[in-house]
């Protein structure tokens, strides 16, 4: 079965409500539901993602941060040395970020979040005991 790419969108480094405002993306779990993996049992690695696939595509010289809230756990502090970080409340102007987005492949995010785990196969669902 063809799995589509997760999307990731390089204005989402700038607001606080970015990358599905820190909850895990639909297209995460549909693919956990088909390939049969307990997405309950692993976290999902936005941070790593965004690092691995975002961050050194950018066209411009970034710093990013991590935040530990529910909200986006990863952001940029500076774009070319001047921060905009009031951005990540929708405060001052938006400074553009290219590409626009990039694709990555669901593969990747599932090796990701495995590499996060500590583990080398994903948790599957156990089915229920039948009596």
């Amino acid at each position: 079965m063809l799995h589509p790419d997760l999307t990731l969108f390089s204005a989402d480094l700038l607001s606080k409500w970015g990358f599905w405002d820190g909850d895990a993306p639909d297209a995460w779990l549909d693919y956990c539901d088909s390939e049969g993996i307990d997405h309950t049992k692993l976290d999902f690695p936005t941070a790593a993602i965004v690092r691995a696939h975002l961050v050194p595509v950018l066209e411009q010289h970034v710093t990013v941060v991590d935040v530990e809230t529910i909200h986006n756990p990863i952001r940029v502090q500076t774009r070319d040395g001047v921060d905009v970080s009031e951005t990540w409340y929708g405060r001052g102007p938006t400074p553009l970020l290219t590409p626009e987005l990039v694709d990555v492949p669901m593969t990747e995010v599932l090796r990701l979040a495995l590499d996060a785990a500590g583990l080398t196969e994903p948790p599957r669902y156990t089915p229920p005991l039948s009596n």
